[in-house]
């Protein structure tokens, strides 16, 4: 019964998560609108979503660790000094993929 509020293997995915997203889009380059910025960013988002996708067919997670791994991820892209605007933007992108997609 405990083990199903065990949360660690999902908070070390998002943080992992979030780490890869900032190695391949660093905060600098969120205020850049040239076309290739915005290309950068509309790939690194989709391999992020993917991979969360993938992590939860895998673990079959339910609504709380879904919501575990979303805000997991929310906290550590602001830790890493995404503006607050930007990291909702991203961070409902990955809740969405989540929700639509079945495990």
């Amino acid at each position: 019964m405990l083990g199903m509020f065990d949360t660690r293997k999902v908070d070390d995915f998002a943080k992992s998560l979030a780490q890869d997203f900032a190695r391949r889009f660093p905060p600098a380059n969120e205020e850049r609108t040239d076309k290739a910025v915005t290309s950068q960013l509309s790939v690194v988002s989709e391999g992020v979503y993917a991979r969360a996708l993938r992590f939860h067919q895998e673990n079959k997670l339910g609504l709380f660790r879904k919501a575990k791994l979303g805000n997991t991820f929310r906290w550590q892209l602001k830790e890493m000094g995404y503006t607050d605007g930007f990291v909702e933007k991203i961070t409902k992108g990955l809740v969405v993929r989540l929700a639509q997609k079945k495990a």
